[in-house]
């Protein structure tokens, strides 16, 4: 069984998709879950437990605020998912430096600067454990996807590797994780279109959409003590599609 009991995780975009899975499922795997979003109301309201952050990560003043709260609130971290992100679908010779500064700045710088500030709260947990949510868009070609977005993936995974060599001797281990397309909100546009589904399907050996409790059930796993000599893993969670 997992158990997440006694665990302090900090979530980031944990009110859609993919975050709002994975707090619900450390809610009742046991641990005391921190998120951070730009409206967190519906959320406090169902779950009151939760302590709720209000901020847009994108904005660098209120990213630096928000951690200097966050790490006056709390002793120690256990768990990072860095989650949020964002994505631009253009071609790549319509492609506009903004669009680049727009998506860097929320996968990647935001990752970088959590991974960094918290590292004093992750290092006292003893047993620190963070999951990047990066994409199988990192790996291989996604006609539906974007080459920023690509880009951005493959400094998540770099990210992820070098620092899980580098504090290891920290006792922290860094994972990431690489969905393919799972019914989310970031990819409701793309999922609503019956044709480019077709085309996911015939390319998914499970020939299904994923979910987001089977990618929450993942980042679960590589959070809790079942993963604890893993590190510096890049998880598939494609339905096979890499294969």
């Amino acid at each position: 069984m997992i158990s997440l009991k006694d665990k302090t995780a900090l979530i980031t975009g944990g009110t859609k998709g993919i975050g709002l899975a994975t707090t619900k499922l450390f809610l009742e795997l046991g641990a005391k879950v921190i998120i951070c979003a730009r409206d967190v109301e519906s959320l406090s309201r169902e779950f009151p437990q939760v302590k709720a952050y209000k901020v847009d990560l994108s904005d660098k003043k209120l990213l630096n605020s928000f951690l200097d709260e966050i790490s006056n609130d709390i002793n120690k971290l256990d768990i990072l998912v860095n989650n949020v992100g964002t994505n631009i679908r253009k071609p790549t010779l319509e492609a506009q430096d903004s669009d680049i500064e727009t998506v860097f700045n929320l996968n990647v710088n935001t990752y970088w600067k959590l991974c960094k500030t918290l590292f004093p709260l992750l290092s006292k947990s003893n047993s620190g454990s963070i999951i990047n949510v990066s994409s199988i868009a990192s790996k291989t070609y996604v006609k539906s996807s974007s080459l920023i977005y690509a880009m951005s993936k493959g400094a998540v995974d770099r990210l992820t590797k070098f620092l899980a060599a580098e504090w290891g001797k920290n006792n922290i281990r860094v994972n990431s994780i690489h969905p393919w397309y799972i019914a989310t909100p970031l990819v409701e546009e793309v999922l609503n279109d019956k044709e480019k589904v077709k085309e996911i399907l015939n390319k998914t050996p499970l020939n299904r959409i994923g979910t987001t409790e089977e990618v929450a059930n993942t980042i679960a796993f590589l959070a809790s003590d079942l993963s604890s000599y893993i590190t510096g893993v890049d998880l598939n969670v494609d339905g096979g599609v890499s294969l």
